[in-house]
């Protein structure tokens, strides 16, 4: 009994305030407590005005942040390919051709051996051509197909994949780069006579043997260390390319005509 005499209450509430309304818009009639009345109505109106409001601006700041990202990615994507362009033009004796990458294995313990690029035979591409990004030397084709190519990294975790490097100081040290440390991301450079060697000197391709070009950057050295028989050293080596994000390369395409 007490339930419905509580709303009925609430039914008599309801009803005074739609009159009081209603009277205020179709008599303009003045009766005590109106303007209370019809000022907390007015401020559940600007509150439901406000909270739209702010939706829309919400709404706004949200699509400028994604096109402010998205222009910023443009830029980078754009001045990232200016510099393959520039890169592409300092080595115009190797005949460059341009090409990006188009799959990767996703699996981690593969990723910094081979990736795939979108040119082949068709485009006069072949086995044991370098390949670079704008930074520098990052492998050499391995499997050619009619429309794409593997290229395996210097990354790569194959002990038979050798590529012979030299490094520049006051005198050229010739060594064999084989091995990856990827606990910090360090191409190894073996079978150094030389253990005067110093941090900072660069290190590019030899040119022995005539596969890859000569003088191609490879990185620079971090520390020396002897061998585990004590005859040589090994170099490990910062590279100039980044390993981790490889998007647009470029392949030399050496000895072939444009």
């Amino acid at each position: 009994m007490r339930f419905f005499s509580l709303r009925f209450l609430l039914l008599l509430v309801c009803v005074a305030v739609l009159a009081v309304m209603l009277l205020y818009y179709f008599t303009n009639i003045t009766i005590p407590g109106q303007r209370s009345v019809l000022g907390i109505v007015q401020n559940v109106k600007d509150m439901a005005s406000i909270e739209k409001e702010n939706k829309v601006l919400k709404a706004k700041l949200e699509e400028q942040e994604t096109l402010s990202v998205q222009q910023l990615e443009l830029k980078r994507e754009n001045k990232n390919l200016q510099a393959v362009v520039d890169k592409t033009k300092e080595v115009e004796q190797y005949n460059p051709l341009q090409a990006s990458v188009m799959h990767r294995e996703a699996d981690p313990a593969n990723w910094y051996e081979t990736v795939i690029v979108d040119k082949g035979s068709n485009d006069d591409v072949q086995e044991n051509m370098a390949v670079m990004t704008k930074d520098g030397l990052i492998g050499k084709i391995t499997q050619v197909k009619p429309t794409f190519s593997e290229v395996k990294l210097l990354s790569s975790k194959d002990k038979r994949y050798r590529i012979s490097a030299a490094i520049q100081g006051k005198k050229n040290v010739n060594g064999i780069l084989n091995g990856f440390d990827p606990s910090n991301k360090y191409l190894m450079v073996r079978d150094i006579l030389n253990k005067n060697l110093k941090k900072g000197e660069k290190v590019v391709t030899s040119g022995l043997g005539e596969i890859l070009p000569p003088n191609l950057d490879i990185g620079t050295v971090v520390k020396v260390k002897p061998d585990p028989y004590g005859l040589t050293s090994i170099a490990y080596i910062k590279p100039t390319a980044d390993f981790y994000d490889i998007n647009q390369v470029i392949i030399l395409r050496t000895g072939k005509k444009a």
